[in-house]
């Protein structure tokens, strides 16, 4: 898998983020969040950037990127063929060989259910991922942040982001999991968030 510096994708990521067309329907996700809105150099290699969208934009997303001639059907999940019933997995684009991956979420019965899916030429095989997260609502998981220069971006909230990554806790997410902490996180979401991760269902299919 190709890493990239972190500010060649810092700035892919705030393309995308701050597009008039596109802001308050993505959602940037993962260990970026911290960096991008403290404006700080991580120091180490990524390896993607993650956009998460309430499902009902999906195909804003899809026509945008069609506009901007950035689309590919063969990185579509609803173009996958292990995806039969043609569920909305969410779309992946390649921006100077670096994934951009733009992924579905919706609430359902009090639980926030995220989509998401792996393809065979980074993974073992195709695969549909689902992980529904109980008790968590759109205004736990999704927030708004001021940039350094004034500018606004939506993003996954940094308590999720901490909560999710602290889970995994890889070598490579101990400085992001620190610069989260430094720049400050609500203790009352995080534990409301990590509650919801240690009950949470994750399917993989097939």
């Amino acid at each position: 898998m190709d890493m990239f510096p972190c500010d060649f994708v810092k700035e892919k990521a705030l393309t995308f983020g701050l597009h008039p067309k596109l802001k308050d329907k993505i959602f940037l996700a993962g260990g970026l969040v911290p960096w991008v809105i403290s404006g700080e150099d991580s120091n180490r290699l990524h390896s993607d950037i993650d956009f998460v969208v309430p499902l009902s934009e999906m195909e804003t997303i899809r026509a945008f990127l069609k506009e901007q001639g950035l689309y590919d059907h063969t990185h579509d999940s609803l173009f996958l063929p292990c995806n039969k019933e043609k569920v909305d997995f969410g779309t992946e684009i390649f921006l100077d060989g670096l994934p951009i991956s733009f992924t579905p979420f919706f609430e359902e019965n009090d639980n926030l259910v995220q989509r998401d899916f792996t393809t065979a030429d980074f993974s073992t095989k195709d695969s549909l991922v689902t992980l529904c997260l109980p008790n968590l609502s759109p205004e736990d998981y999704i927030t708004v942040y001021t940039l350094p220069d004034g500018q606004k971006l939506y993003c996954t909230s940094l308590e999720f982001v901490y909560a999710k990554k602290s889970r995994k806790n890889r070598p490579k997410d101990q400085k992001d999991l620190q610069k989260m902490k430094q720049i400050g996180l609500n203790e009352n979401l995080l534990k409301h968030i990590t509650d919801s991760f240690s009950s949470a269902v994750l399917e993989i299919k097939p």
